[in-house]
C-alpha cells in the first residue's frame, strides 16, 4: 500500500485535483441524499397529520321581515329571516371524481334527559316560568298589570300561595284580549326588564303565544299540529282534562324535562368535526374513540372536563343517556353553546305531548375533552356545547323517526367530509363537472386543511432542491471517479507489465494499483461526508420552504396539545445515508479498480512493454 501511495504522490497536482473533486462530490451527494431523505419524510407526516376537511352549507334562496309587536314601544318591530325554497340533500355530493376519505355526513344531535346530574345552573324556570294566576283587576294586558299567583305550574314550587304579586303583559300582542278579574288564568311567560313607562315593577312576565310543535317527519316535513296562538287560557273545573288542559299540563312536564337536558353529538369520527379538526377541542384525559369503538357502536362516551368536575364525574364510570329528541337543523352550539338552553324549537310534539325517550343506555366515560375558552365554553366553535355529550354514531340502534324535534338545511357545523390533501382544486372541479348549476349556485362549500397547502407547497420546493442536489452530487462523483480511475488504474498498463516483469504477482499488481486509489477515495469521501454533516446542520437554520423557520413545529401550537401529533423536525434519520453512501462509493471505487486492473493483467508483460502506451 506504500508503495502505491507513493506512486501517487509522484503526481501531486493530480492526486491533490482528484482528492478534493471527489471530496466536494461526496458532500453535495451525501447532502442532497440527506435533505431529500428529511423532506420525503416531513412529508410524509404532513399527510398523515394534516387533515382537509370541507364543510357545506346551503344558502338561502331569499331574505324575508318578520314583524312583531313591541308593547312597552308601541311599535312593530322586524326581523330578518331566511327562507329557503327547499333543503338540498347531502346526497347531491355524491359524485364521480370526488374521491372522499369520509363521504359527507349531515350530524343531528340528540337531547338527553340527564335528571340527577347538574346540566345548567338554575335551569331556564327562573326566565320562563307556566303560571297559573288570577288578575287584581279586571284589564287589557297591553301593559303590565298586577295579578296574583295561584300556583307555578313549572317550577313546582314548595310553597305556593296568592299572596305572590306580579305584573304580566301580553307584550307581543297588539290588541289583547283583556283578563277579568275573579277569574283564574294559566300562561306561558318570559321574565324581562319592564320599560313600559309608569311601570310599577322593574320586571315584567310577557306572555308567549302557546308552543307550537315543530316535529318533522323521517323527511324534513314539519307535522301538522294545533297552531292556535292564543298567550293564555282560563281555568276553570275540570280544565285540566280537556285538551287544552292537559297541554299545559305536557308544557310544563317537557320544560321540567329540559331544565336537565344535555345535548349528545353522535359521530363516526371526531376528525369531522371543526373544532376537533381545528384542535381548539381535544381529548386531554383518557382516550378517544377507537376503531372499533365507532365502528361497532360502543356504548362508550367523551365527555367535557366541566361536566365532568361539576357531577364529579371521572374516567370509567357510566352515565345513562335517555334520549328523547332529535334535531336535524342545528348544531348543539346554537341552543347549548354557553350551557343557556335557548331553544329555537318545541319541546312538544305534533299531538302536543312531551317527547318520551326512544333510546336509553349506560354509556362509559372513556375520555374527557377540554375547550379552548373561557370556564371550558367552547371559543369560537361552530358545533360544540358546553356539557355535551360525544357518543359514536352507531351505538344508537332505535328509529328516532318519530321523535325529530326539528329539521333544516345544511349547515357548515352539521355538514362535513374529507379528502386527501392536496386535491382541493381536482375536488372543485369535479364538483363543478357533475354537480348541476342551479344546485352548486345554492351550496358553499369551505375547505380548511390547517395550513397545509402552504406548508406541503414549501416542502415540495425543498424536495425539489434536494434532488437538484443528491442527482448533481451523483454524476460528479461518478464523473469524478470514472477519470480517477483512467488515470491512476487504465493508463498504468506498463507499470503493471513492468511489475510483472519484476517477478511480482496478479494479487501483489492488484494490490500495488488499487490499494492506494482505493484509499485515495475513501479519505475524500470521509472527508466529504463529514463537510456535508457540517453544511447540513447549517442548513436547516435557513428558511428553503418559503415559510417561516417555525412553520412546522407545534412547540406553541394547539396541535401540541394533542397527543396524537406526530414531531415532525426529527422524522428522518439521516445517520444511516451518512454511513451507507460512503461505503458505497468506497466499494464501487474497490470494484471497478479490481475490473480494470483484472483487464490490464489478461496483457502478456512483453506485450505491454514492447507496445506504445499512450
Amino acid at each position: 500500500m506504500l508503495k502505491s501511495l507513493k506512486q501517487l504522490l509522484r503526481t501531486p497536482m493530480k492526486t491533490a485535483l482528484f482528492f478534493l473533486l471527489m471530496a466536494a462530490a461526496t458532500a453535495l451527494l451525501v447532502l442532497g441524499a440527506n435533505l431529500w431523505a428529511q423532506t420525503q419524510a416531513k412529508i410524509d407526516a404532513a399527510e398523515g397529520l394534516f387533515v382537509t376537511l370541507g364543510t357545506v352549507e346551503q344558502k338561502p334562496n331569499r331574505t324575508q321581515m318578520r314583524t312583531g309587536w313591541d308593547a312597552a314601544d308601541g311599535a312593530y318591530y322586524s326581523e330578518a329571516e331566511p327562507v329557503y325554497d327547499s333543503v338540498i340533500s347531502a346526497d347531491v355530493l355524491d359524485f364521480d371524481g370526488a374521491n372522499y376519505l369520509k363521504a359527507p355526513e349531515k350530524r343531528p344531535y340528540y337531547l338527553a334527559d340527564l335528571q340527577g346530574l347538574a346540566v345548567r345552573d338554575g335551569g331556564t324556570a327562573l326566565f320562563y316560568p307556566v303560571v297559573e294566576f288570577t288578575p287584581a283587576e279586571t284589564a287589557v294586558p297591553d301593559h303590565p298589570i298586577k295579578v296574583y299567583v295561584q300556583r307555578f305550574l313549572y317550577p313546582e314550587a314548595e310553597n305556593q300561595n296568592n299572596e305572590y304579586e306580579i305584573y304580566v303583559c301580553d307584550h307581543w300582542t297588539e290588541n289583547p284580549a283583556p283578563l277579568e278579574a275573579g277569574k283564574t288564568y294559566v300562561a306561558y311567560t318570559n321574565v324581562i326588564v319592564n320599560h313600559h313607562e309608569n311601570a310599577k315593577s322593574s320586571i315584567e312576565y310577557a306572555l308567549i303565544a302557546a308552543e307550537r310543535s315543530t316535529q318533522c317527519d323521517a323527511g324534513g316535513n314539519l307535522l301538522e299540529s294545533d297552531r292556535q296562538t292564543r298567550t293564555f287560557d282560563e281555568v276553570t273545573a275540570g280544565f285540566y282534562e280537556t285538551e287544552r288542559g292537559q297541554y299545559w299540563l305536557e308544557l310544563s312536564k317537557a320544560l321540567s324535562m329540559w331544565d336537565t337536558t344535555a345535548p349528545v353529538l353522535p359521530v363516526t369520527d371526531t376528525a369531522l368535526l371543526p373544532s376537533f379538526h381545528d384542535r381548539t377541542v381535544y381529548v386531554r384525559e383518557g382516550r378517544t374513540f377507537s376503531a372499533e369503538d365507532l365502528e361497532n357502536g360502543a356504548a362508550v362516551c367523551l365527555v367535557s372536563e366541566e361536566f365532568a368536575r361539576k357531577n364529579g364525574l371521572s374516567i370509567g364510570d357510566k352515565v345513562e343517556l335517555p334520549l328523547y329528541g332529535v334535531n336535524e337543523k342545528d348544531s348543539p352550539h346554537r341552543t347549548f353553546g354557553d350551557g343557556s338552553g335557548l331553544r329555537t324549537f318545541s319541546l312538544l310534539n305534533a299531538q302536543n305531548r312531551a317527547y318520551t325517550p326512544f333510546w336509553t343506555a349506560k354509556y362509559e366515560i372513556i375520555g374527557t375533552y377540554y375547550s379552548v375558552g373561557t370556564y371550558g365554553k367552547p371559543a369560537g366553535s361552530i358545533e360544540m356545547a358546553l356539557n355535551l355529550f360525544l357518543i359514536p354514531a352507531n351505538s344508537v340502534k332505535a328509529d328516532f323517526a318519530g321523535n325529530i324535534v326539528d329539521s333544516g338545511p345544511m349547515q357548515r357545523a352539521t355538514t362535513s367530509f374529507q379528502i386527501p390533501n392536496g386535491t382541493v382544486d381536482d375536488y372543485m372541479a369535479a364538483y363543478n363537472r357533475n354537480v348541476p348549476a342551479e344546485v352548486r349556485e345554492n351550496l358553499e362549500i369551505t375547505f380548511d386543511d390547517n395550513g397545509y397547502s402552504q406548508i406541503i407547497g414549501g416542502l415540495l420546493n425543498m424536495r425539489y432542491v434536494a434532488i437538484i442536489l443528491f442527482a448533481a452530487g451523483l454524476l460528479s462523483a461518478l464523473a469524478i471517479l470514472v477519470l480517477l480511475l483512467y488515470f491512476f488504474i487504465v493508463k498504468q498498463k506498463k507499470r503493471t507489465a513492468i511489475e510483472r516483469s519484476l517477478g511480482m504477482s496478479k494479487n501483489q499488481c492488484r494490490v500495488s494499483l488499487v490499494s492506494g486509489v482505493v484509499l485515495l477515495s475513501a479519505v475524500a469521501v470521509i472527508l466529504g461526508t463529514t463537510a456535508s454533516t457540517v453544511l447540513f446542520d447549517k442548513v436547516q437554520t435557513f428558511d428553503l420552504t418559503g415559510q417561516s423557520e417555525h412553520t412546522f413545529s407545534m412547540e406553541y401550537s394547539l396541535w401540541a396539545r394533542d397527543e396524537s401529533a406526530v414531531e415532525t423536525e426529527d422524522a428522518a434519520d439521516t445517520g444511516v445515508l451518512e454511513v451507507v453512501i460512503p461505503a458505497a462509493m468506497t466499494v464501487l471505487t474497490a470494484g471497478l479498480s479490481v475490473i480494470l486492473v483484472n483487464r490490464n493483467l489478461k496483457q502478456e508483460p512483453i506485450e505491454l512493454l514492447s507496445a506504445r502506451v499512450e
